[in-house]
């Protein structure tokens, strides 16, 4: 299963990128390579094992493992085709009044978005997505009897990965000649791999005249994923939120 998906996720971007055919002048291309400060909350369970996430962003930054973001959209005025890739590797501590319980999680999370727009005014655009996430987590609990101070931990690992449907709006303002303002929005899942996926994504983008430039913004992915059924040993449930800062450098040709 972990294959499949991860290969009809690729198998989609590939067919998605394929669609900037050999009229390379009549496509804006662009690369994009960036960092995300994110500050990371929610709920994950593994079988019967509960552990809330409340990571700041300095919380994320000192609990990063390693972390790598690129994305690459090609746009001809009417039809655009985006990717983006994001990978993040994560560790964190939650811990009760009096260290009578801590919980530890590490997650290793990868996202794979696939995006074909459509423009229907001067700066909107209607987007249709696939977006695939794997995530493989290990988390563990301790437990410290108030009186005799005896320690019960217990621990679990899984891996999940599924492909969401997604369906949004993508707005672009120039609001100076080399600067311009773009808002994004997704919302998918609908049952199909999560119960509910979302992103907001608000950039402001200076561009030179080499090609070269920049990107400063703020984003924000969201998604609750149920797999199995509570109560079983192989019952995983994941509801997380990361939003942060956005800084990247651009390549525009």
């Amino acid at each position: 299963m972990h294959r499949q998906t991860g290969g009809m996720a690729a198998a989609t971007l590939a067919l998605a990128l394929g669609a900037v055919d050999a009229r390379a002048d009549d496509w804006q291309q662009t690369v994009i390579m960036y960092g995300m400060g994110a500050a990371l909350d929610g709920e994950s369970q593994i079988g019967e094992l509960e552990v809330p996430v409340d990571l700041s962003i300095s919380d994320v930054f000192d609990a990063l493992e390693m972390g790598a973001m690129a994305a690459y959209r090609a746009d001809n005025g009417i039809w655009s085709i985006t990717g983006d890739l994001t990978y993040m590797g994560l560790g964190g501590t939650s811990e009760s009044r009096h260290d009578l319980v801590k919980g530890d999680l590490e997650i290793d999370q990868l996202t794979l978005m696939g995006t074909a727009g459509r423009r229907v005014s001067e700066r909107l655009e209607v987007l249709f997505s696939l977006a695939y996430f794997d995530l493989s987590a290990d988390a563990s609990v301790r437990t410290r009897a108030p009186v005799t101070g005896a320690v019960t931990t217990r621990r679990a690992s899984t891996d999940a990965d599924w492909i969401d449907p997604m369906v949004g709006l993508h707005y672009d303002r120039p609001f100076r000649d080399d600067w311009k303002l773009n808002l994004r929005g997704d919302v998918g899942g609908f049952g199909v791999g999560s119960d509910l996926s979302y992103q907001l994504l608000a950039t402001v983008q200076w561009q030179s005249s080499g090609g070269f430039g920049a990107a400063f913004g703020y984003r924000l992915i969201s998604f609750d994923y149920e797999g199995g059924h509570e109560g079983d040993r192989d019952y995983q449930r994941f509801d997380l939120t990361e939003q942060g800062p956005v800084v990247g450098v651009t390549y525009t040709f």
